[in-house]
């Protein structure tokens, strides 16, 4: 059997989406028929045209979703082939149909909103209203995603499937250069700065955990979304907290070789990929207790409530204080846990649905 694949997300998305999507096609190799980007059958050459192509994506989107008349001339999308969709949002610029696949990252956008930027929302919860309507086959990222879309909208599809995103290639190998400004010992969070990643708590915690005044460290690492300003400068005013900015390959490979432990606290997520990272460069985590972080990470997470400043503190000074016999018996249970992220049985099972959806 041959697929489409819309791919529009790699014009905009440069987060884990694009990186398992690029998996995905490569995977299904001569299955692919034809890849599209927007109303396009190759990538743009530049970046100029990629934003481009990007905004052209962008607005025929929002045109649909609002059912403007001025989109009234331009057709949807039917490829005589079935179509596998690496985000839920690209459904509205085509004519769904059963035969069809859709990757499903999350429902964030429906239940949080919040932690998107406006009219995200209107977007995703006209994509899913499409998807509800015709059933097609359904992947999720994790059985979290999958409860709770079902809770949503149902299970009632041509096909529901988990199928994990997979370890990257590389992660740990390559060169490494040192931050300046860090000392360790150190405590690590990875990931986009704002309120879904919640480090304003995880700061108002390391404050009162004690661990500074034993010459621990936080440092915090990540791009900004909604809500950045407040961390960025609560951390300025907080005796051991560190933003180093924006770190290359090599200084974050650096950060995760020399951290002591990992921590991600986040309200909201659609995988979790740095805890995967966090393990295979055997670092012991702590993690919020409830969402797909403890699926993600498996037993060996210590945990507290992302909610509770006092439990985040709490987990702060058992990852720091962590006995050596603890951390390799936890290390050794994560790291177990992470054949369930294996790259070729996962991608497999992307090449072994196409098979049995056609």
């Amino acid at each position: 059997m041959s697929i489409d694949v819309d791919f529009s997300l790699a014009l905009n998305d440069r987060t884990g989406k694009l990186f398992l999507g690029q998996d995905i096609i490569s995977s299904l190799g001569s299955r692919v028929a034809r890849v599209r980007y927007g109303r396009f059958h190759e990538f743009p050459h530049n970046n100029f045209v990629r934003r481009v192509v990007g905004r052209l994506t962008h607005n025929e989107t929002l045109a649909r979703v609002s059912r403007s008349r001025l989109i009234t001339f331009l057709p949807v999308i039917r490829d005589p082939r079935p179509t596998l969709h690496l985000d839920p949002l690209s459904v509205v610029r085509h004519r769904l149909e059963p035969r069809d696949i859709v990757l499903c990252h999350d429902v964030g956008p429906i239940t949080h909103p919040q932690y998107f930027a406006p009219g995200v929302d209107a977007l995703y919860l006209r994509a899913y209203d499409q998807i509800r309507r015709i059933k097609p086959h359904i992947v999720f990222v994790s059985k979290t995603s999958q409860t709770e879309f079902q809770r949503l909208y149902g299970k009632d599809y041509a096909s529901s499937n988990v199928i994990y995103v997979p370890t990257r290639l590389g992660v740990k190998e390559g060169s490494a250069r040192r931050v300046d400004g860090i000392i360790q010992p150190f405590l690590l969070t990875v990931g986009s700065l704002g309120n879904r990643k919640n480090q304003a708590r995880c700061i108002e915690a390391f404050s009162t955990s004690g661990l500074v005044e034993k010459g621990w460290r936080y440092v915090i690492v990540g791009g900004h979304e909604a809500g950045a300003g407040a961390v960025i400068q609560l951390a300025k005013q907080t005796p051991g907290v560190v933003m180093p900015g924006y770190t290359t390959d090599e200084e974050l490979r650096w950060l995760y070789r020399n951290a002591s432990g990992f921590v991600l606290m986040s309200l909201l997520e659609g995988f979790g990929m740095p805890v995967i990272e966090a393990i295979e460069h055997d670092l012991p985590c702590l993690v919020s207790s409830s969402g797909i972080l403890k699926e993600v990470g498996g037993e060996a997470m210590l945990d507290a409530d992302p909610l509770d400043p006092e439990s985040i503190a709490s987990g702060l000074a058992s990852l720091a204080e962590m006995s050596r016999e603890e951390r390799t018996r936890r290390i050794s249970q994560a790291r177990a846990h992470l054949q369930t992220f294996a790259r070729e049985p996962i991608l497999a099972s992307w090449r072994e649905l196409v098979e049995r959806v056609g």
